[in-house]
């Protein structure tokens, strides 16, 4: 009973429900259709910047300068000298690392009575980040 009163005040003074819910279904609307806009725009933006971010950056073959002579009586030569030296220590480490990890699969072998023997060695690159750290990378960086 006091609903039905308030209904006939209401609208004995010009309000009208009926135009109070069309205003609101506007507004919810107008609200959704806004809201998902921007959010297709953030995707969009997202997306195009993990496209640039993902563009590799290739020196052009002009920058690229030969490398040039040097007399070997300068300074230069030291340094490449230094790097022979550097890189037949590690050839020789390796040589010895190699041999070592022979002997133990030869006597791991000999402990269950087969024979094994190392097929090959390939020398690998030193990776700037360990396995895990380029797991991580990939996984919080991967695009949508």
């Amino acid at each position: 009973m006091v609903n039905a009163l308030r209904l006939l005040t209401a609208e004995a003074e010009g309000y009208i429900p009926s135009e109070n819910i069309n205003l609101m279904w506007s507004t919810v609307v107008t609200g959704l259709v806004v809201v998902f806009l921007i959010l297709i725009l953030l995707v969009i933006i997202l997306w195009g910047l993990g496209k640039v971010m993902n563009i590799k950056i290739k020196p052009k073959k002009s920058d690229i300068k030969p490398a040039e002579p040097v007399p070997a009586g300068t300074a230069a030569a030291a340094p490449a000298a230094a790097a022979e030296t550097i890189e037949e220590y590690d050839e020789e480490d390796d040589g010895e690392i190699i041999a070592v990890i022979a002997a133990a699969i030869s006597a791991y072998g000999e402990a269950e009575g087969k024979q094994y023997r190392i097929a090959s060695v390939k020398k690998k690159e030193k990776a700037l980040r360990s396995n895990w750290a380029n797991a991580g990378i990939a996984e919080n960086t991967r695009p949508f």
